[in-house]
Order: C-alpha cells, then structure tokens, then sequence
C-alpha cells in the first residue's frame, strides 16, 4: 500500500503543472497628451472616473436624469449583457467542476460466457454491482488549468462587454433625448417663424388692398409662409421617431412617454469643464479596451492547453460496493469489494491533429494581440476626434448665436424701413428668410454642441460601472 499511497501522492504534486506561455499583460506606449489639447483652454481639466461614471448629471436635466435610472434597470441589452455573465460564469464552473474527481452511484448487471479453449467452454456466471464509481483525470499537464484560465478571462471578458454595454446605452440614451429635445426646439422655431410669416402676409394683403402694395408681395408672402409650413411634418414625424427610439432604451411599450415629454423644454447643454483624463487613464477606464486584453488572456491560455495535448492523459478510477454473482447474496457481507485502475493514453499517431490545434491556438492568440493593439489605437483616435469636434463645434456656435442676435436686429430695422417705404418688401422677406435659416442652424450647432460632447464622454468610458449595473453584477456573483 505505501508504494501506491506515493504513486498518488507524486501525481496530486504533479498535478497541475502547465505547459504553454504564461501570460502578461501586455504594455502598449501611449501619448502622454492629447494633440487636441492644446485648443481646450484653461476650461478642461482632468477628472476623476467617478464623475465620469455619471457624467449625464453635468446637463443637470431631471428628466434625463430620470430615463436614464429606467434604462439602467430595465433595458434589455443590459439584460441580455448580464445572461452572457451568467453563461460564462457556468462554463468556468463546468471546467473547474473537471479538475476534481466525478462520484457517481454504479448499479449494474453482466452476463458471462466463457468461449476460451484453455478453460472448458460454455462456463456462464453473472456479475451483479452496486455501489460508489470515481473516476478523476490527473491535470498532470494543466490542460484542464489552462482552460480554466481561459474561461476565466472569458468571464471578465463578460463582465467588461455588460460594461461596456453601459457606456454605449447612456451615450445612446443622451444622443437620443437630445436629439429629441433638439426636434422640438426646430419644431418650435419654425412654428414662431411661420407664426410671424403669416403675420406679414397679412400685413402685405391689407397693403395690397389699400393700393399701396403689390400682388407681387403677396405671393412672395404666401410662398415663404408655405415653404415654411411644409417643414412642420417632417419635424413631427422626427420627433415621434426619436420619442419611440427613447422607450426601447428604456424597455417601455410605444405610448409611454408621450405625456411625460410632450412639453417641449430647454436642449440640455454641459460643460466639458474638469471631465478630461489623460490617454493612458482613459485606456485603463475603457471597457472595450479590457475586453480585448482578457480575450487576449483566453487566448494564451487556450494555446497552451493545445500544447498540453502532447502529452499523457492519466486517469484514475476505484469502486466501492457491492460484487456478487448472485443477487442473493449481493447485500451480505461476503458481496463488499473495492477496487482501483490507473490508465495512461499517450498520443502516438494522430496526423497532425494536435499540432494543427496548437498551430491555430497560436494564431488565434496572435490575432487577439492585434485586435487588442488595434482596440487601443482606435480609442487613442476616437477620442482626439470627439474632442477636436466638441471643442470646434463649441465655437461655431457661439458664432452662430451671435449672428442671430444680428439677424433679429435686421428683420427688426428692414420691417420698419419698409413701413417708412425706404426698402421694398423683397427686402423683408430676404431677412425673414436669413433669421430663420440663422435661427434653425443656430439650433442644430447647439444640439450638435451636446451630442459631440456625449461623444466624448463615451470615448473616455464614461458610464460605465454605474451604481446600478454593478449592484447587479455583484447579485449574479452571490
């Protein structure tokens, strides 16, 4: 029994022994500063990633506020998100279950003959069994430990897309409301604009009527005011398209924000002051970029259980119970037995099939170390590109509203030297025309302003790891 007992003893020491590269994260060289940073001004300063993990709370608009608490809770992406945690959760438990012995209940019954001509032939006996059956495979290579380490990667891998999910969902949730609240601004402004239009179509028809106009003015009126009559459908149509987009992020049947945002409200405007990090703290808060190093993770370890398929496959099995020939005599004492097998299987002629495996472990792990190296490079350029447009868009406007306080001043003095007779109508209509299309820019640039700036907060990994979401995750752990 000691010789055995050492036998067992120097295979559970052995055990878990792993062939293959160990992995190391890898460090990839990045900008100390942003290129765009030299045009933001003393107004961006760094911030830390707990402002960043709310930042849609820097509009400082409650209802926003408030879709986004129902999106955290009830969209279903995020739902489908956590389900793929949960799967990749169970996959690892399946592969560490591999690592420990399988017990099971062996009941069972043969039926012999013996046809052998060194005994007497036509020899039969039955063998009846019931008892414990073990068999454990001996991870002496640590393929079952490098598979274990791959589906643990995996399960990070989980837990940074459900992450990143949450950075996608808030930046799409914030476009969107913006998006929304930027139609109804047009909305509004074209309705005022045709409002005043028709108001001087009146005017103009009175003069006609009076002899002082001509029908010329009239039409021309009634054309600009048509013109502008014809935008509303599409303005409204827009608007309940972006209303509905708003209830299937937050997982709401089409209705149930009609009464709730139908009062038209101020485009959510934010600074970007003190939410900037630097390109290194942004690449380690980025989901997707994690994502794509514990892929890498996955796939080091996967190469080297294909490595590990070289070598022997040991296996242990024993059984405890009771042996009898006789059903009679299974459940008396004389029926206990026990007994125990050690099998080897060592790959001897497989055509290459195992080194075709580690060949394409290690491509695949090649082919992540780029996807990675490309990962990084991307979120290094996608945020150089929302700054830049944030910080430009920033200016036009500012420009833009200057020229409609211009503009305003111009309709203002071309209907008055009209009434004086100094100007003729054509001239009125032509500032009419450019206050509303200066009015209707200005619009744009400032929702442009707010969803290139929600941009940017998404190319910084702003939202992820939100109170909720992680409340959530740390439920599914339990």
């Amino acid at each position: 029994m000691a010789p055995k007992a050492g036998y067992l003893l120097l295979l559970c020491s052995l055990a878990g022994c792993t062939m293959g590269p160990d992995y190391r994260p890898p460090s990839l060289a990045v900008p100390d500063h942003w290129q765009a940073e030299k045009d933001t001004g003393p107004n961006l300063k760094f911030a830390t990633s707990e402002k960043l993990r709310t930042w849609w709370k820097s509009f400082g608009d409650p209802q926003l506020d408030r879709l986004m608490e129902l999106a955290l809770t009830d969209n279903l992406d995020l739902k489908m998100a956590l389900t793929r945690i949960d799967q990749a959760r169970a996959d690892r438990r399946s592969i560490r279950a591999e690592l420990f012995p399988q017990i099971g209940i062996k009941a069972g019954g043969q039926r012999h003959q013996n046809l052998s001509p060194i005994y007497a032939r036509g020899v039969r006996f039955n063998i009846f069994e019931l008892g414990f059956d073990a068999l454990w495979e001996v991870d002496l290579f640590g393929r079952l430990q490098r598979q274990l380490e791959a589906a643990s990667a995996d399960l990070e891998a989980a837990e940074e897309e459900h992450a990143q999910a949450l950075v996608t969902l808030t930046a799409e949730l914030a476009r969107s409301y913006v998006e929304y609240r930027n139609l109804q601004n047009q909305l509004r402004i074209t309705r005022s604009n045709l409002e005043a239009q028709r108001h001087t179509l009146k005017l103009t028809e009175r003069l006609f009527n009076e002899g002082v106009g001509t029908r010329h003015d009239v039409v021309r009126a009634r054309a600009q005011a048509e013109n502008t009559e014809a935008q509303l459908p599409t303005l409204e149509a827009g608007v309940t398209a972006t209303l509905r987009q708003l209830e299937v992020l937050i997982g709401r049947q089409p209705g149930t924000l009609d009464g709730e945002l139908q009062a038209i409200a101020a485009l959510p405007v934010a600074s970007a002051q003190k939410l900037l990090t630097s390109p290194a703290e942004t690449i380690r808060w980025r989901p997707d970029v994690h994502v794509a190093e514990r892929r890498l993770a996955a796939a080091t370890a996967l190469q080297g259980a294909a490595i590990a398929e070289l070598f022997p496959k040991i296996s242990l099995s024993a059984f405890l119970g009771l042996r009898s020939t006789d059903v009679e005599t299974l459940f008396k004492s004389a029926a206990f037995s026990y007994s125990t097998a050690a099998n080897l299987l060592q790959p001897l002629l497989n055509f290459g099939r195992i080194q075709a495996g580690i060949d394409l472990t290690k491509a695949q792990q090649q082919e992540a170390y780029l996807v990675y190296e490309k990962t990084v490079l991307e979120a290094l350029s996608e945020t150089e590109t929302t700054l830049t447009r944030y910080l430009k868009e920033e200016v036009r406007r500012q420009t833009l509203a200057r020229a409609v306080a211009d503009q305003r001043e111009s309709v203002r003095l071309s209907q008055l030297r009209y009434k004086e007779g100094v100007i003729t109508f054509l001239d009125v209509l032509d500032a009419q025309r450019a206050l509303y299309a200066a009015e209707i820019e200005l619009a744009r640039s400032e929702a442009e302003t707010s969803t290139n700036l929600i941009a940017f907060y998404k190319a910084l990994g702003g939202g992820a790891n939100s109170a909720s979401a992680s409340e959530e995750i740390a439920q599914g752990t339990s």
